[in-house]
């Protein structure tokens, strides 16, 4: 009988260790599920770079089917073990949204991780250890605002058994969503000049990425020409161009010669509005659509005529995955140079020199035009042209072509008459110079001047004073005579 307990017994426990052999592998088997990132190529603000990170937040019981050390977590745990509810698939979701946001490390490592790129649009994702498993999309776009979560069963159960899944049927592409990033740029004016000479501009760039893919990097570059000099202590920043301006050195900071990756490589902007990591922290900064910079910047000495003045801006921008560049929008403004041309009113292809004129503000030539005290003049030369330029320098004077402005000559060459009249400035928008008068000459407007009439020159000359004079002298003496005969006869 004992011989027969002790066999029936040997039997048992080898029975029990055969029992136990297919869940010891089945334990020790690798489930896996596949999924894909299937973005449309004309959908551009999703192309980037992602990875899924998959967290185990309980255990699956093979036998049983029920999940067990759930992490430690009451909100989480509860929504794994609800029963009755419809929604308990997003419960979990939410409720591991929660918690990633405020402490992540309790989630402690990925059990693995998937990535996608333009390149690459199907991952697998492997486990050896049967569980729930979060899946969060641990790095992403600049772009992306915020990206779905989901969770993982594997090994998932089909009813029958408990079997690796293909869900590349799922596209997580669908989970993503995106905001567009653009920048624009304005002028207040197009025509600018030495006594008109600062523009203002406003740069809009769109905000990106949100609080839960937060920005590393945001700055708002601009480039000038040389012929425009910025204006450091005029910048004001704003959210969506309303309430209070954001703080210098606080919420940003003014940089120049900044270096940075455009559209065509490397790159330096005139400067740079960027935002510090505080800002880019803060959930005003993704609440808001847009970053609005004002700023001035005058025209100076180096600014050409009729030929555009550009600036230019964009933003770089981005996160610990990846760094974009937008291309913004150039805006010219313009400025025009205005010659005097001086001829011989008598034989318009003599041109004349040392005639000298003045702009003035008013149609009677009385209100001179300055600028920083100085009369804007012209005097010609041996070619009998000029350029207005600043009295005592040698710098062009920038006219602006919406201001309307009046020449006058103020001393004419030696042996002509000066010239009265006052000429109107009309701005010629397809020359590099205007020019001032209305006698045609090579195509140019100039202004005649008339020689003193002398006898040398002939004509009538000074010939009328001597007959005048001669005139006057024979009456003197026709009445002398005519006095004393009077005062013989008495």
């Amino acid at each position: 009988m004992k011989t027969t307990k002790k066999i029936f017994a040997a039997v048992l426990a080898v029975m029990m260790i055969a029992l136990m052999i297919p869940f010891s592998v089945s334990a020790a088997e690798s489930y896996s599920a596949k999924y894909k990132l299937a973005i449309d190529a004309a959908d551009t603000d999703k192309v980037g770079d992602y990875t899924f990170s998959f967290f185990k937040i309980a255990d699956l019981d093979l036998t049983t089917g029920e999940y067990k050390n759930i992490i430690s977590n009451d909100t989480i745990a509860a929504a794994v073990k609800e029963t009755q509810s419809d929604s308990k698939s997003q419960d979990i979701i939410n409720a591991c949204d929660t918690l990633y946001k405020t402490n992540k490390a309790a989630f402690g490592t990925a059990a693995t991780t998937i990535s996608f790129s333009s390149t690459v649009t199907e991952a697998t994702a492997t486990v050896t250890d049967p569980g729930l498993y979060f899946v969060y999309c641990t790095s992403k776009p600049a772009k992306v605002t915020g990206v779905q979560s989901s969770l993982a069963s594997l090994p998932y159960f089909d009813g029958t058994n408990y079997v690796s899944v293909d869900q590349t049927e799922h596209n997580l592409a669908e989970k993503v969503s995106t905001s567009s990033v653009s920048v624009d740029k304005t002028a207040d004016k197009t025509y600018v000049g030495d006594n008109n000479k600062t523009v203002t501009y406003t740069l809009t760039a769109s905000t990106a990425g949100s609080i839960d893919n937060q920005l590393t990097k945001y700055a708002i570059v601009d480039k000038m020409d040389d012929g425009l000099t910025f204006n450091e202590g005029s910048v004001v920043v704003k959210y969506d161009g309303t309430g209070d301006a954001l703080v210098k050195g606080t919420d940003y900071s003014v940089e120049k010669n900044y270096a940075y990756t455009g559209k065509n490589g490397e790159a330096t902007a005139t400067f740079a509005i960027v935002l510090t990591p505080a800002t880019l922290a803060s959930e005003k900064f993704y609440n808001s659509d847009t970053v609005v910079v004002t700023y001035t910047a005058d025209v100076n000495e180096n600014a050409k005529l009729n030929t555009a003045i550009p600036n230019t801006d964009g933003l770089v921008y981005g996160n610990d995955s990846e760094t974009n560049y937008e291309p913004g929008k150039t805006v010219n403004v313009f400025t025009y140079g205005v010659k005097v041309v001086k001829v011989n009113g008598d034989d318009t292809t003599q041109k004349l020199a040392d005639a000298e004129f003045q702009i003035f503000t008013d149609a009677e030539g009385k209100n001179a035009l300055t600028v920083d005290g100085k009369n804007v003049v012209a005097k010609t030369g041996s070619n009998g042209e000029a350029t207005f330029v600043l009295e005592g320098t040698n710098t062009t004077f920038k006219f602006d072509a919406n201001v309307t402005y009046y020449a006058k000559e103020t001393a004419a060459p030696s042996g002509y008459n000066l010239n009265s009249s006052v000429y109107t400035v009309s701005i010629d928008k397809s020359k590099a110079y205007t020019f001032v008068g209305n006698t045609t000459v090579d195509g140019n407007n100039a202004v005649p001047n008339y020689p003193v009439s002398v006898p040398k020159t002939g004509g009538m000359g000074t010939m009328m004073f001597y007959v005048g004079g001669a005139a006057l002298i024979a009456c003197a003496g026709v009445l002398l005579f005519v006095l004393k005969r009077k005062k013989a006869a008495k």
